[in-house]
């Protein structure tokens, strides 16, 4: 993974670690993997080790998928949906 940037973590008074991405907490961890992660921090890149932690494959794809080709919409092309004509009604 490269590039990893934008995590961010603090620990807490009762050993817990939390990490948070772009202001956002990602992951909380307690125990032995909390001090696991402490140790991958001090012994090397900090953001890749919260990456790792977190998950983060450094694709940065949103959550579900989301619109794959460019130009694409989250509603669709309207393929799915013929046109309907509504009519006014009168009294």
């Amino acid at each position: 993974m490269a590039n990893a940037e934008g995590f961010d973590y603090r620990t807490r008074s009762n050993g817990e670690v939390a990490i948070f991405h772009h202001g956002k907490m990602s992951k909380l961890m307690r125990d032995d993997e909390a001090k696991a992660f402490l140790k991958a921090v001090e012994d090397g890149d900090a953001q890749q080790a919260m990456a790792d932690a977190v998950g983060n494959d450094g694709q940065n794809s949103r959550p579900g998928g989301g619109p794959q080709a460019p130009g694409s919409s989250m509603s669709g092309n309207g393929s799915a949906h013929t046109v309907t004509e509504f009519r006014r009604k009168s009294i």
